[in-house]
């Protein structure tokens, strides 16, 4: 179970990362889009970048993931 619920947790951990990397990549990708394409020159000056807690699966999976990471930790501590 703590083998188990310790591997869980890191690849929920990993999952939030990737997905929170994903959503930054494709709000550069878009902001690039709207400079190419802006003939007019009234693009933002910079891209409005994703924060951590504004997606709530990247949050929910995070804190999930640190719980099963130290429940993990916690059960292997008493066993040892």
């Amino acid at each position: 179970m703590k083998k188990t619920s310790f591997i869980s947790g890191l690849v929920m951990i990993g999952l939030s990362g990737i997905i929170f990397t994903w959503e930054r990549f494709l709000s550069l990708y878009l902001f690039g889009i709207i400079i190419s394409d802006d003939k007019r020159g009234s693009y933002p000056s910079e891209p409005s970048m994703p924060n951590i807690f504004e997606n709530i699966f990247v949050c929910l999976l995070l804190v999930i993931g640190i719980v099963l990471v130290l429940f993990s930790l916690s059960k292997f501590r008493k066993s040892a």
